[in-house]
């Protein structure tokens, strides 16, 4: 632009002009001179300085650390009021109420199928005014109000239409609606399980969990799936009491990439696209908010690449990417998020934070294989990136904290409380 600019400028220097020329209502016309001066105007006018790329940071120092006390698997960390925290351990199948000053850690409820307790304890999902629902397996919910469980919604799902994949929902809003996935396929095999489907349909309740009535969820969106790549049957002979046993088993490429949403507290859903990669947004009002194509550097998926990311799915696995169906040409931007013992709500690299931001976990590449979560905000548009430590990942927030696991040698997690970082302001 700026040469072009210099091209009017001196074209316009070296030219002489002719006698006005006047219309036939006498108007004089515009002169070369003249359209080179507004050519010149407006080319340097549109003259501007690179947009600055969003800031990548690392994550802020600590604020507090819960000492003496170890986790096995987090599924999710939610904060309360009070500053205190809810955590759920999937081997520990507990419910932990945890005092970061005191480092006091006790264990709300109990393992059962009776009122008020869980059979496998599950994932936390914020309702306001320091309510929680507790979502279980076999499914039901349990409500929490403060550190307290309070009732038991059981059961929930078929009520609701919903449950298709038997996947923990994607998310539970104020009022009560679950936001669900249901998956499909072409060919002949389990299309209602999520890592099959070639297409995932997103469900949005038109009930609540706290209605006694039936309801059918309306489908917000369908999104492509990791079947979709390719599925590989495998059988495998081990030997079992003294016998031979066949196990069979699906397999999907663990770059296949999907489709993920999630249903924020307030209402609003995160629709993320992992090609092109993009976040769109619909507002409890039902009205969608597209977003913009966001930065992503193109990574082709090498057989080292191939081989980080069996590691991630099975750590200590042979490197055998010939047992996986189809690879994908291109690293995708984000996968299902299951790897190394983390566990996502629902499974997703999709999580909330704080001021109604979504945080992305990235796949990690061999050329960046450090844990980044992109921070996109609800226009769609990428605010920057944090960056993890070795061994560490989120798992909740509270109204200015991100909480985090570090896992040790011992594969023990340690939980950790974050300052928001004050560079992605607020919403």
């Amino acid at each position: 632009m700026l040469g072009q600019t210099l091209f009017f400028r001196k074209s316009c220097s070296q030219w002489k002009p002719p006698p006005a020329r006047r219309h036939a209502n006498n108007r004089q016309l515009p002169t070369p001179s003249l359209l080179c001066g507004i050519l010149a105007l407006a080319s340097a006018c549109t003259d501007e300085a690179p947009a600055e790329p969003p800031p990548v940071i690392d994550l802020p120092p600590a604020a507090a650390t819960l000492q003496k006390h170890d986790f096995s698997r987090v599924l999710s960390v939610l904060e309360l009021e009070d500053g205190s925290v809810l955590l759920t351990d999937g081997i520990e199948n507990a419910l932990h109420v945890i005092d970061l000053q005191s480092g006091e850690v006790r264990t709300e409820g109990s393992s059962g199928e009776g009122p008020g307790e869980y059979g496998r304890v599950g994932h936390l999902y914020p309702l306001g005014s320091d309510s929680t629902a507790l979502v279980g397996q076999p499914p039901r919910i349990l409500l929490l109000a403060g550190d307290r469980i309070v009732q038991t919604l059981d059961p929930v799902y078929p009520r609701l239409g919903m449950g298709g994949t038997g996947e923990p929902p994607w998310g539970v809003d104020r009022s009560g609606r679950v936001l669900g996935v249901e998956g499909f396929a072409f060919q002949p095999r389990s299309g209602w399980s999520r890592t099959h489907a070639d297409s995932l349909l997103v469900m949005l309740s038109t009930g609540s969990v706290f209605d006694e009535g039936t309801s059918e969820p309306d489908t917000i969106a369908r999104v492509g799936g990791q079947g979709r790549w390719g599925v590989e049957h495998v059988s495998t002979v081990s030997q079992m009491g003294g016998r031979e046993v066949t196990m069979n088993s699906t397999l999907t490429s663990p770059l296949a990439s999907e489709g993920q949403a999630w249903l924020f507290a307030d209402g609003w859903v995160a629709l993320a696209h992992p090609d092109p990669y993009r976040v769109d947004w619909l507002t409890p009002g039902g009205e969608w908010v597209r977003g913009d194509t966001l930065p992503v550097t193109p990574a082709a998926v090498t057989p080292e690449e191939q081989c980080l990311a069996i590691g991630r799915l099975v750590p200590d696995a042979q490197c055998d990417p010939d047992r996986y169906p189809d690879w994908p040409g291109q690293v995708p931007p984000f996968t299902m998020g299951v790897d190394r013992g983390w566990v996502t709500p629902g499974g997703t690299a999709l999580q909330p934070g704080p001021h109604g931001l979504l945080l992305i976990r990235r796949t990690p590449t061999t050329v960046a294989p450090e844990t980044r979560y992109d921070v996109v905000d609800r226009s769609g548009a990428l605010r920057g990136a944090i960056l993890m430590p070795d061994g560490a990942t989120i798992v909740g927030f509270g109204p200015a904290s991100l909480y985090v696991v570090q896992k040790d040698e011992q594969a023990l997690l340690q939980l950790i409380r974050h300052p928001w970082p004050v560079l992605f302001g607020n919403f």
